[in-house]
């Protein structure tokens, strides 16, 4: 029996909530919404209250033949706003762990990054290298032990 997408999401929003919490040494509080209607799969708030921000998770666990990151986002179920992040990470199988590296990104310069994608297409594709240096994703990269300050900072801990 294989794990069905669902499954993989589920397990990799886990994986990133709790190496959140454990990366800011319990300074986060992390809820997960009973549902994802709003594209909100984790909530990220300082222990103790304050400003939370709201992310997405998207996942893969196969890369292009390149080796390049490709994921997508539903154009119709997509509503950027300020306080709204989206992770993409890739689950490395063979190493049963999340990659090393992500991309964190907010949801209003996604948005702004692909307007150029065709009107036609029912979904957003992100795509990106690991290695890359130049592409338009470059700045939103990050290494995972370095989300949880990433996180702290933005809600100004």
């Amino acid at each position: 029996m294989t794990l069905g997408s669902t499954q993989k999401g589920k397990i990799v929003e886990s994986l990133i909530a709790a190496s959140c919490i454990l990366g800011s040494d319990g300074k986060l509080s992390v809820s997960i919404p009973l549902v994802d209607d709003e594209g909100v799969d984790i909530i990220f708030t300082p222990k103790g209250g304050g400003r939370s921000i709201f992310v997405q998770v998207k996942s893969r666990f196969t890369l292009t033949k390149k080796g390049n990151y490709r994921s997508q986002i539903r154009k119709k179920n997509f509503s950027p706003r300020q306080d709204l992040y989206i992770i993409f990470v890739y689950y490395d199988s063979e190493k049963s762990q999340l990659g090393e590296t992500l991309w964190f990104v907010p949801s209003h310069d996604f948005e702004k990054n692909l307007k150029g994608q065709s009107k036609k297409r029912k979904n957003y594709i992100f795509q990106s290298r690991f290695t890359s240096q130049q592409d338009m994703w470059v700045s939103y990269k990050l290494k995972l032990r370095n989300l949880p300050q990433h996180i702290l900072q933005l809600i100004k801990i």
